[in-house]
């Protein structure tokens, strides 16, 4: 699980209080272990669906520009945290919490597109021709701009409440296991934003027109494929991805600038699982990199060791898979 993640439910509680205590449920209580196993297996799901919808906004990005954007966890933090100033600093106290919610997120996605579209327009179109590894440098030094200006606005380290897209005492009985509606939530929104993502791509023209891009810049270029908007619109919504990505994970996480912006080492992880190409062997890695994270914590309570397992996939993915396989993308 991500840092400091809180799961309300009676079968975690159950489970984690016996724990602490050192003692081991009796012959009686197994279905209270299946509960929790259950429970986790809903929540790493969910949480598999944010780290899959993180990666296909770095997996869009590189497919259409070339770039390997280290700041995609940066954007997705500060357009988040856009949306968090609107629904608790900026909403009218009389006005419902469904309104509240969506003035949020609508804030927070047009900064989101607006944010992509200048970093197009003010950097990445003048170094289009740079090297690969130039680029990503340069996403490097956006990351800690976007950092620093966060942690200078919001505090650095300092807990934030989360955004939820249901009210949080909302609980829905799933299996047999109560479970928070906003887990449940996340997961169909982020399963159904995967899947629009990869039928927009297939089906509308100016979806193939990204996928000639990505084929070849050069080529598209020639059958007049307008290639410089392709790339405004790409980072446009890789960004708004990575933001909507950013406002399903707060429940999860200790909410603050640090552990938002560390999102892209789990999305990293499962675009590198679908070779920087792939859409669903990115899907199915963010899935799987979501319960690889969560079901250790049934016996694991360590802070760090979800982000130990992310690390570990991709140094394996680095090693095992063809590295030509990882560059083709952007030597096009």
């Amino acid at each position: 699980m991500a840092p400091g993640r809180t799961i309300p439910t009676t079968a975690l509680t159950t489970h984690r209080t016996r724990a602490a205590r050192g003692t081991r449920p009796r012959a009686g209580s197994a279905p209270n272990e299946m509960d929790a196993f259950a429970a986790y297996t809903i929540i790493g799901l969910s949480l598999g669906g944010v780290f899959s919808l993180a990666a296909l906004g770095i997996v869009l990005i590189y497919r259409t520009t070339g770039v390997l954007n280290f700041a995609h966890g940066a954007m997705g933090m500060f357009s988040t945290f856009v949306a968090w100033q609107f629904f608790y600093g900026i909403s009218h106290p009389f006005w419902p919490t469904w309104l509240s919610t969506a003035v949020a997120v609508v804030a927070g996605l047009v900064f989101a597109a607006l944010l992509g579209l200048f970093l197009e327009f003010a950097v990445f179109r003048f170094v289009r021709t740079r090297a690969p590894v130039v680029k990503a440098v340069i996403t490097i030094g956006i990351l800690l701009a976007l950092q620093s200006t966060a942690s200078l606005i919001w505090k650095n380290n300092q807990y934030h409440l989360p955004i939820y897209i249901v009210p949080q005492n909302w609980v829905k009985t799933v299996a047999g296991v109560p479970i928070g509606a906003n887990y449940i939530v996340i997961f169909i929104v982020s399963l159904g934003l995967a899947f629009g993502l990869a039928a927009f791509l297939k089906y509308t023209s100016f979806g193939r027109s990204m996928r000639a891009v990505s084929d070849s810049p050069t080529s598209a270029s020639l059958w007049g494929v307008p290639v410089g908007r392709v790339s405004a619109v790409s980072w446009m919504l890789g960004s708004v991805i990575a933001a909507v990505a950013g406002i399903l994970i707060t429940p999860f996480i200790n909410f603050d600038t640090t552990s938002l912006t560390l999102l892209i080492i789990d999305a990293l992880a499962a675009a590198l699982i679908g070779g920087m190409v792939s859409l669903p062997l990115t899907m199915a890695g963010g899935f799987a990199l979501g319960l690889l994270e969560t079901y250790p914590t049934i016996w694991i309570q360590s802070i760090g060791f979800p982000r130990l397992i992310a690390l570990l996939v991709i140094l394996a993915v680095l090693i095992l898979r063809n590295p030509r396989g990882l560059t083709v993308a952007a030597e096009r």
